[in-house]
């Protein structure tokens, strides 16, 4: 099927690693103009030489610093001409309960996985009405729909994603950028090599022991992979999707149980 995304420029933000590389990968798969960010040049180096795409360039951008964005934007559209597609996937996992979360911590996670995405928006949206359209994308973790006592810094921040992708779509629609998130959860990366499960059965069992308890929750019965999410970020970038706005689609083998 051909995704009509041959030509696009598409900006992911933490795309050197996990899902974001994965991504950039797919996307270039397609005949995207990659340009990846991370906060390292070192890591962003070895994420192009993975993607081994003529058509990929990276760029050093804090997300959490709105000058670097807007210095992002900029400097993507100069080596570009345009920014058709945007995924922001900067951010990480922040695992603790209330007493082991500090006020540091959530701050720093709101600003960036709200903050950034926020800023992100605003700098890039005048572009895209200007050019008749784009895709704004925002991967957004399980305990945005399925709070967990163990992620509480996580939970409020994944949920005020959603809200943002909401309110975003219903602003933005009419200019036919289209806004809509992808909601993994129970994919295998380098996120995940690191997280243990808060079931308190399984505290100090091997990530193996703990890995096959995740993948029996699963209806599946699997873990994901990046690719997994990346599939369906091409499609929602892709003219396939042009009746998709404002939607959280669930990439998780059946493993949430919110209907919302």
């Amino acid at each position: 099927m051909d995704l009509g995304l041959s030509g696009k420029t598409a900006l992911i933000t933490g795309g050197t690693s996990g899902i974001g590389l994965a991504i950039a990968r797919r996307l270039a798969e397609e005949g995207c103009r990659i340009a990846i960010c991370g906060r390292q040049r070192m890591k962003i180096d070895a994420a192009l030489k993975q993607l081994n795409s003529a058509g990929a360039k990276g760029f050093v951008a804090d997300v959490c610093k709105p000058a670097d964005i807007a210095a992002l934007i900029d400097d993507v559209t100069k080596t570009f001409g345009a920014i058709d597609i945007v995924v922001s996937n900067a951010g990480t996992h922040l695992a603790g309960r209330l007493e082991e979360t500090t006020t540091d911590d959530l701050v720093r996670h709101f600003h960036t996985k709200v903050v950034g995405p926020w800023e992100l928006a605003r700098r890039v949206a005048p572009q895209m009405r200007k050019q008749g359209g784009g895709r704004f994308i925002v991967i957004i973790g399980q305990v945005g729909k399925v709070p967990q006592a163990n992620a509480i810094a996580s939970a409020i921040t994944n949920a005020a994603q959603h809200a943002f992708v909401k309110s975003l779509s219903d602003e933005l629609a009419p200019d036919k950028i289209l806004v809509n998130a992808v909601c993994p959860s129970r994919i295998k990366s380098p996120l995940t090599d690191g997280l243990k499960l808060h079931n308190e059965i399984y505290l100090g069992r091997s990530l193996e022991q703990q890995e096959s308890k995740w993948g029996a929750e699963v209806p599946l019965g699997r873990w994901g992979v990046p690719d997994d999410i990346a599939d369906a970020v091409a499609f929602l970038a892709s003219a396939r999707a042009e009746f998709i706005c404002g939607a959280n689609i669930d990439v998780d083998g059946g493993h949430q149980r919110s209907i919302f």
